[in-house]
């Protein structure tokens, strides 16, 4: 698995050596590959954030029981 610099590495050799039409394949294909499942990151990042604000309500619930029931 190549990574995002060795990628844009191989692009740039290819449109300094002249070949565009082979530079501009692998660009079409690294953000096609990019824009398939921004959903996947994204998604993870929110689930941490609703584990971690579940954590702190339940946190502060075990501190005073009736903090929770005012918010």
């Amino acid at each position: 698995m190549k990574s995002d610099r060795d990628i844009a590495n191989d692009i740039l050799a290819h449109a300094i050596g002249g070949d565009i039409e082979a530079a501009n394949f692998k660009l079409n294909a690294a953000l096609g590959i990019r824009s398939e499942s921004p959903f996947r990151v994204y998604s993870a990042k929110y689930l941490v954030l609703v584990f971690c604000l579940i954590m702190l309500c339940l946190g502060i619930d075990a501190m005073d029981g009736s903090i929770i029931d005012h918010l």
